[in-house]
């Protein structure tokens, strides 16, 4: 008798304020397995992190803004994360917010011993959807290693993370990039064995501060979380400066950026338009010989 081969099967689930889409190669025993742990991580994520949620742990991290305040291993490492992505950005992404702005530099005590946080007074964290990427990123994580799913991707918002194709007998993953004025149309595709990535779209996410000359960006590399911030960062500092400052602190990431001109940026390694990037009218080249 043959072996049976495990085929592709597609999950959907609503959480973290996004429709999250699954595709994984796996049999069909496999898949009250597998919502079961994603419905449960969802749902634990959004214990811990949603700060509208009474008792969540971050709204009451919240709520003891000025006290120590004793928090999880989980929240930790978000929190440690989110303090690394605003030192990388120059303070683009900042998380603490003081009487709904957001405060310069980012300054909490932490105890390792006791793992207590202490945040400003008067402050409150907004992780702005950096807890969403990482959960993402840690499920598709446990997918990999722990249940051994060979072949995967998983989709929530506008980002996106993929593994299991760097054989070159398997075509890569190819994702569409949307276009900000036509839902129907694409501005190309981007082509990846494994990775990440992230889009960030003004349109969908309308700017309570000045408006940058950015009106989407697509940024692709291996972590979903790191692709998201720069995204966001790149949206909210605009070309020059953004492209600037990624060229400096990243050199794994690549991205395409749509300017308010209708003009299209590319950011990277020269070759990748051959192997990465497809069917794309770039008009402005910003080549990287460090990214790889």
């Amino acid at each position: 008798m043959e072996p049976i081969t495990p085929s592709f099967h597609s999950f959907h689930f609503h959480a973290l304020d996004s429709e999250i889409e699954m595709l994984l190669r796996c049999g069909e025993k496999d898949r009250s397995l597998v919502t079961q742990i994603t419905e449960d991580w969802f749902r634990d994520v959004e214990k811990r992190f949603n700060p509208l949620l009474a008792g969540s742990e971050i709204a009451l991290l919240n709520m003891l803004a000025g006290e120590n305040c004793m928090v999880s291993n989980t929240m930790l490492e978000v929190l440690f994360l989110a303090e690394m992505y605003q030192a990388v950005t120059d303070g683009c992404y900042n998380p603490l917010l003081a009487h709904g702005t957001q405060a310069s530099p980012l300054e909490w005590e932490v105890d390792p011993s006791m793992k207590s946080i202490k945040i400003p007074q008067d402050s409150n964290i907004d992780l702005r959807g950096l807890e969403h990427g990482w959960a993402v990123k840690r499920l598709a994580e446990y997918m990999r290693k722990r249940l051994s799913m060979e072949q995967g991707l998983i989709l929530a918002g506008g980002a996106i993370t993929v593994w299991g194709r760097n054989l070159a007998s398997i075509d890569p993953w190819v994702i569409g990039i949307q276009s900000p004025w036509q839902p129907s149309a694409k501005l190309g595709a981007v082509a990846m064995p494994e990775g990440s990535l992230a889009t960030y779209s003004r349109l969908e996410h309308p700017a309570s501060g000045p408006v940058s000359d950015v009106v989407q960006c697509t940024v692709a590399g291996q972590d979903l979380v790191e692709c998201q911030v720069w995204a966001k960062t790149l949206a909210q500092l605009g070309i020059q400066e953004g492209l600037k400052l990624m060229g400096a602190r990243t050199s794994v990431c690549e991205a395409v950026v749509l300017s308010s001109a209708q003009e299209l940026h590319y950011f990277g390694n020269k070759a990748s338009l051959q192997r990465r990037w497809i069917d794309m009218h770039i008009d402005h080249y910003h080549f990287q010989d460090k990214v790889s």
